[in-house]
């Protein structure tokens, strides 16, 4: 977080380190009580996400039972081993039902989470870290799964993935964002990879922190990122792709993040068609996808140094 000798006179003047303040504490009310909150058959969920022995990935559900779709078939492909998380957070209950019906089809563990303090659309960053807080205090820090990633529900692999061996020897991987003014970074939630036992003693926190213009997951710049030694470790690396639209034959472009294919499109929010245009390259060639987009894609960033 920002400290309080990082502001200008003119911030002074304005009162805004004692407001971003205030807000920072609020945020960690709102935290602690959502924290305390139960979710149905949570005892046996984080039994068995105990019992897997290997990396767990979780991924927070929004209101789209066929991104989930996609992601558990993909994940089914290309990660077998990997036990797959849904923690829903939609706000449709409609859709929530849905959800719950395709991961008991599936077999996948499903943990419909309370309802979020942020409701009707509003400060989606906010709902999202609040729910990977619960994640964390209430399913990963009680079952010590040895590796576990967090993973966009719009985000689905297109290769093998091994995300013990990405965090072999480093305390985290993923991809790298960074904030639009000052050196403080941090990885996006929705294509992050944490060695449980490198961060099982710190206070992670996926709360924004807007002062340093940071978003979900940017808390976590003051208590991991902003000690590690950024330029000697590995990160995913991040290329725009181009996935043709269904109506109009037009290269759309998307973002690819290793072999993660964000169907949202090339930033973080959503197109008219974005997720249909993915879903419908995906499933025509599902071995073959990644190579037709690389080929005529732009080149990747490495994020390694500042």
């Amino acid at each position: 977080m920002r400290e309080l000798n990082d502001y200008a006179p003119r911030e002074w003047l304005t009162g805004a380190p004692l407001a971003h303040r205030l807000r920072r504490l609020r945020n960690r009310m709102v935290d602690r009580l959502y924290r305390r909150r139960a979710a149905p058959d949570q005892g046996a969920l984080v039994r068995r996400i105990a019992a897997h022995g290997a990396p767990v990935a979780f991924t927070v559900a929004f209101n789209m039972p066929q991104a989930i779709a996609l992601l558990a078939e993909a994940m089914t492909r290309f990660a077998p081993q990997t036990l797959l998380v849904v923690c829903d957070n939609s706000s449709d209950p409609q859709a929530r039902a849905e959800i719950a019906r395709l991961c008991a089809g599936r077999g996948l563990p499903y943990c419909s989470l309370p309802p979020s303090p942020y409701r009707g659309g509003r400060n989606g960053s906010r709902s999202h870290a609040v729910a990977l807080n619960w994640i964390l205090a209430n399913l990963i820090r009680p079952a010590a799964p040895p590796v576990f990633a967090l993973l966009d529900h719009d985000l689905i692999p297109l290769a093998p993935v091994d995300f013990a061996a990405q965090v072999a020897g480093q305390p985290c991987y993923g991809m790298v964002r960074e904030a639009t003014r000052g050196a403080a970074w941090y990885l996006w939630p929705g294509y992050s990879v944490f060695d449980f036992a490198a961060v099982r003693d710190l206070p992670l926190d996926f709360g924004t922190d807007t002062p340093l213009t940071l978003d979900t997951g940017g808390q976590n710049w003051g208590v991991l990122y902003r000690h590690l030694d950024r330029s000697a470790l590995t990160w995913a690396q991040v290329r725009r792709v181009f996935v043709r639209d269904v109506r109009t034959g037009a290269p759309e472009p998307h973002l690819l993040a290793d072999s993660w294919l964000h169907a949202g499109g090339a930033g973080h929010g959503w197109r008219d068609g974005s997720f249909e245009n993915v879903r419908v390259a995906y499933l025509a060639d599902p071995e073959g996808v990644l190579a037709r987009l690389t080929a005529a894609s732009e080149p990747p960033v490495a994020r390694g140094g500042a």
